[in-house]
């Protein structure tokens, strides 16, 4: 066997949910420490922090200055750096108080015990990121699909497939002719259309598709008669706003 890869596992702010959902792995997880070690990782009591990482795998977003600061001494020590979950990826829950009015955002800094930024960041506004694993949590098969590629030097990649196709190989009912708003059509796949499944609305853990068509789901929504306060929580509640114009577009 080649030799091990060395890794290491980081939170920045978060509910830490993904780490703990590493060893769902069960024995999976001691499969992987046969080619990676593990250098640093609080769930694994490892402390290493001048040890140079060949992958550094990170939860959580940026709020604060004392976030970005870790995250750029993780970059710098690691060779590939993985964004682990929702807040990692795309803010998730926290980046709903990126949509609060500004006095209630004033209000929350006031009251942070660590002085807070005045939004919450993915890992990428700071950094390079060269893979993702999108959800929240995480899924541990895609977790274990991605050491094993890191292990034998492939990069992995996010496919644009949405929810809606795994729902089809599962032969699922769609939720939108019965009257259930879902983010399946816009939504990355992945998660075995674990939601859907259970007749759940997909909330969009997992991230938009880049070819994700937002007017036409939500005109969808619309004709099923979602108010359209319901229809704006449903896309902003993990991801930001696709219907917000970007600076400079009219």
């Amino acid at each position: 066997m080649a030799k091990k890869i060395k890794a290491g596992f980081y939170s920045l702010s978060c509910c830490e949910g993904c780490e703990t959902a590493v060893f769902d792995l069960e024995e999976n997880l001691l499969k992987a420490l046969g080619f990676i070690e593990i250098v640093d990782a609080r769930f694994f009591d490892g402390n290493h922090p001048e040890e140079k990482l060949d992958v550094a795998i990170v939860e959580g977003c940026v709020e604060s200055d004392a976030d970005k600061e870790h995250l750029l001494e993780i970059r710098a020590r690691a060779d590939i750096l993985v964004a682990f979950g929702a807040c990692a990826t795309i803010v998730g829950i926290p980046g709903i108080r990126n949509a609060l009015p500004e006095e209630v955002q004033k209000r929350l800094n006031s009251k942070a015990i660590i002085p807070t930024k005045e939004k919450a960041y993915p890992l990428s506004a700071f950094v390079k990121v060269d893979a993702m694993l999108q959800g929240c949590p995480i899924f541990t098969h895609e977790l274990l699909d991605v050491l094993v590629k890191l292990y034998h030097g492939i990069a992995p990649r996010l496919e644009d497939v949405p929810v809606c196709n795994e729902c089809k190989e599962q032969e699922n009912p769609c939720l939108l002719f019965e009257g259930i708003p879902c983010l399946g059509p816009v939504t990355y796949a992945g998660c075995k259309a674990l939601c859907p499944t259970e007749r759940a609305q997909c909330i969009g853990c997992r991230g938009f598709t880049n070819d994700a068509n937002f007017e036409s789901l939500r005109e969808k929504f619309r004709e099923m008669g979602v108010d359209k306060k319901i229809i704006q929580n449903l896309f902003t509640y993990f991801n930001p706003d696709p219907f917000k114009k970007k600076e400079g577009e009219k």
